[in-house]
């Protein structure tokens, strides 16, 4: 970037021109945000990564000026050419700012501008002063010339969501936002043809010292007679009369070719159309239905509707088309068209893993049957052979775990569960899986691991962002084999709970999560999401032996089929701040928190359900599996058995800036640490202790590149320690940095949070 960057930025800047070398914008009395104000310049410098490095117009510099030659004109489309200063967009830009300052209140707004050059570059400094600001002093309305709106306005969500407060500045965004809500409020509620242009707001500024009256104007709905001449009248309330649904079948039948169409009436206002067999059991699309005959016509039920049709995997498109009856009593019919998938699929993949930042790869064989009992039920056969590394990219050709393993699953697109009502199925979009697993495992020198498990799970959507997710049973037997090596290094006794931990065991586990995640949301510039969740197992199992008296083992332990079963409960929870600086750049800060508690008929979390430290999605100055717990330090160089933990800390900030082409670049900051609960023999100094703790949290910095393919992207990260609790000297790294001992460098797919 560096080197990159240091080419000569006038290498293209004309004689007599200048590069624009950097813009400032000065407010005074700070009432508006620079960030804020940046976008409305009508020219900006060349893009500058990290707001240090213009690697763009590097790039571009790089090239010859011979255009006949190819990689001349490659580098230039590539790279950005410099951004020449011209006055009259600085004079449009003072304009701008000054109508971006009236929209805010600061109607009085002055914009000013002075230059500074240097050789051949120049900086423009921007001066706001704002003055005094308008502010709001009484809000009226019209809407009791309505007298449905205006009590449909007073019930709740009406008035008491309103933004617009007495004494706030006269903010015209502020407005716009108001007619939109108070428009999308009513089309919720039975308005279908009204939009925000049907309301409208004057403005008194003459009633005091730069204070403003604001009225919101209702506007009549304009009806067009078939002379052309158009009345007034009130905007009217519709309701659904009929719902006609047409199903095509075959991927590529549409209604121009559909040709005959049968006649399925399932009640006497829903009448359902089919190309031969009816694609769907007449009850699924009634049950995906949420829009009703007789109910109020509703922007969001319309919404739900389109989701709930979108998540059948048996249907490619849906459609929803209301057509105006025109018949005095605000009457709409609905038609619903949808349009069949391939009902049946085939599919062999190869594939690059990343498992907690272990790398890999992966064969997988599939077939996939997606309406197997008419309902859009999916039902999926799996077949798999995985290779990978467990201890980072250096091990990857001589040193990695052999997977085999096969999965049976059959998805139903609603809650399987007796008694539940049909209103209550309408109101949730849910579906409900049942699934079987096969998994045999090979870890060189340790293990073999044979994991069967089985379970059913549901997951649903309540509101918006939200995706809930409750695995109402889940059992795993778990049969692990030893090596002569494994067990020559954890005979001695110290190493008791990890054997434990690496023996035989049964799981049978519930668990629930909730998660928020606005990514897709277009409109926002700031993202959020986070996920809380929360498992137990053996609680049952205990509570039955308990009650029956069953005997316990020589270790204290009950069994079933003669092998112990592990009790525990697991927590976690993942935030991430996704937060826009521009349209190239962002940073990104992420907290992850987790403990696990073993009670009752264990006394060690299973290996499986333990946490781990350092990896591409952790602490990136370790490679995966070698940090901590605490102040650990492994006896050999990567000892993943004992570099587990109960407890889980992990702090990120990463800063993230687009390049060109598909690269982006990254720079993070990483801290974390694992733990456990108990203070165990075989990893001392490992315990969590609250007046130790933040002296063993481990810290490192580095730099990423990453290729944005949009469905999907490939990372590279190079971590470095800067803080390792595990040296009993010489903590802090910043000076003899060794590339074997202080660094890390990371592949994986898709972002680490």
């Amino acid at each position: 970037m560096f080197l990159i960057s240091s080419c000569s930025t006038t290498k293209y800047v004309p004689e007599g021109s200048y590069l624009l070398n950097r813009t400032n914008i000065k407010v005074d009395g700070n009432v508006a945000n620079e960030n804020d104000l940046t976008q409305y310049l009508r020219q900006r410098p060349n893009f500058k990564v990290f707001g240090l490095f213009r690697i763009h117009l590097g790039i571009y510099n790089l090239s010859g000026k011979d255009t006949t030659k190819k990689i001349n004109r490659k580098l230039k489309e590539s790279g950005e050419p410099p951004v020449i200063y011209d006055p009259f967009l600085t004079f449009q830009s003072e304009k701008e700012l000054q109508k971006y300052m009236k929209t805010k209140g600061y109607m009085q707004a002055e914009v000013s501008s002075l230059t500074e050059t240097k050789k051949k570059k120049i900086e423009v400094n921007y001066h706001i002063t704002p003055n005094q600001p308008y502010r709001i002093r009484n809000i009226e309305n019209n809407f009791d010339t309505d007298p449905v709106i205006d009590s449909l306005l007073k019930s709740r969500g009406g008035y008491t969501q309103t933004k617009i407060k007495k004494g706030d500045l006269f903010d015209i965004d502020v407005l716009d936002d108001e007619r939109e809500r108070i428009s999308t409020f009513l089309r919720r509620r039975g308005y279908y043809y009204f939009n925000k242009e049907c309301l409208a707001f004057t403005a008194d500024s003459s009633v005091g010292d730069h204070e403003v009256d604001l009225k919101i104007i209702l506007k009549p709905y304009i009806i067009t007679l078939p002379d052309g001449s158009e009345i007034e009248s009130k905007h009217q309330q519709y309701k659904i009369r009929n719902i006609n649904i047409t199903t095509y079948n075959g991927s590529t039948t549409t209604e121009t070719n559909v040709g005959k169409l049968d006649t399925l009436a399932y009640n006497k206002n829903i009448v359902i159309y089919s190309n031969g067999k009816p694609l769907l059991n007449p009850d699924v699309i009634e049950e995906g239905l949420r829009i009703m005959p007789h109910s109020m016509y509703s922007d969001f039920i319309v919404e739900r509707t389109y989701s709930r049709f979108n998540s059948l995997g048996i249907l490619r498109a849906s459609s929803i088309r209301f057509n105006d009856l025109h018949n005095g009593e605000n009457e709409l019919d609905c038609d619903i068209s949808l349009y069949s998938a391939k009902p049946q699929s085939f599919s062999i993949d190869i594939e690059g893993t990343n498992s907690d930042g272990d790398l890999g790869f992966a064969a997988n064989l599939g077939y996939a049957h997606k309406n197997v009992f008419r309902g859009s039920e999916v039902l999926g056969v799996k077949a798999k052979y995985a290779q990978e590394a467990y201890s980072g990219i250096q091990e990857i050709l001589h040193k990695y775990v052999l997977d085999l393993g096969g999965e049976v699953s059959l998805n139903f697109p609603r809650f399987i569960f007796p008694f539940l009502r049909k209103d209550f199925k309408r109101r949730i979009d849910a579906s409900t899986e049942f699934k079987i697993n096969y998994n045999y495992q090979i870890r060189p020198q340790t293990y073999e691991r044979t994991t069967i498990s089985t379970g059913m799970k549901y997951m649903w959507n309540y509101r918006r962002f939200y995706k809930y997710s409750l695995n109402l049973i889940d059992l795993n037997y778990i049969n692990i084999s030893t090596s002569e090596t494994f067990d020559s290094i954890y005979k001695a006794d110290k190493y008791s709970v990890l054997r434990e931990s690496y023996s035989d065991h049964f799981i049978m586990n519930t668990g629930f999560s909730i998660s928020y995640d606005n990514q897709a949301m277009q409109t926002k510039t700031n993202k959020t999401y986070y996920k809380v969740s929360i498992e137990t197992a053996g609680n049952i199992l205990y509570g039955i032996n308990n009650i029956s008296h069953r005997k316990k083992n020589d270790d204290g332990q009950y069994e079933v089929g003669g092998i112990p079963y592990s009790q525990y409960v697991k927590g976690e929870v993942d935030y991430a701040y996704n937060q826009m600086i521009d349209e190239r750049n962002r940073i990104v800060y992420h907290v992850g928190i987790g403990i696990a508690f073993p009670y009752g008929n264990a006394s060690v979390i299973p290996f499986e359900k333990r946490f781990f430290g350092g990896g591409a999605n952790g602490v990136r100055g370790w490679s995966v599996r070698t940090l901590g717990p605490g102040e650990y330090t492994s006896e050999n160089y990567n000892d993943f058995v004992k570099q587990t933990g109960d407890i889980k800390l992990l702090m990120n900030m990463e800063y993230r800036a687009k390049l060109f082409w598909k690269l982006e670049a990254a720079a993070f900051l990483d801290a974390g640490n694992v733990w456990t609960i108990e203070k165990y023999e075989a990893q001392p100094n490992g315990q969590f202790e609250f007046d130790k703790f933040y002296k063993q949290i481990a810290l490192a910095y580095g730099l990423g590149l990453r290729l944005d393919f949009s469905y999907f992207l490939i990372r590279f990260d190079l971590g470095i320690k800067a803080y390792n609790p595990c040296r009993i000297n010489d903590n802090w790294r910043f000076n003899g940095l060794t590339w074997k001992d202080d660094c890390a460098l990371h592949f994986a797919i898709g972002y680490p949070f």
